[in-house]
């Protein structure tokens, strides 16, 4: 059952709905994080440039996640052609 969530993200207040809590409450924790360490780190002041800012970080990240996570797909499919590929002989098969 879908239900309000209130958080906050750089103090000013929002309100989600959805079925998990728990997971709304955690992502809304997040980037409130990410925004208020671009906005110590860079100084930033402007609450647009400070949200824009985190989702270039926050993207940027994403995108070498999916990079690296496209790269160990290549190597575990080729891996597993290597695996098929493999021929045992029919006696050493049975003895497994």
């Amino acid at each position: 059952m879908e239900k309000k969530v209130e958080v906050r993200i750089l103090n000013q207040p929002f309100t989600f709905i959805g079925e998990d809590e728990a997971r709304i409450k955690k992502v809304a924790s997040f980037v409130d994080e990410k925004v208020n360490f671009v906005v110590k780190n860079y100084g930033i002041v402007n609450t647009i440039n400070a949200v824009i800012m985190a989702m270039m970080e926050l993207s940027d990240e994403h995108l070498l996640m999916r990079e690296q996570a496209e790269r160990f797909e290549g190597r575990a499919m080729r891996l597993l052609k290597k695996v098929e590929e493999f021929e045992v002989p029919c006696d050493a098969r049975d003895k497994w």
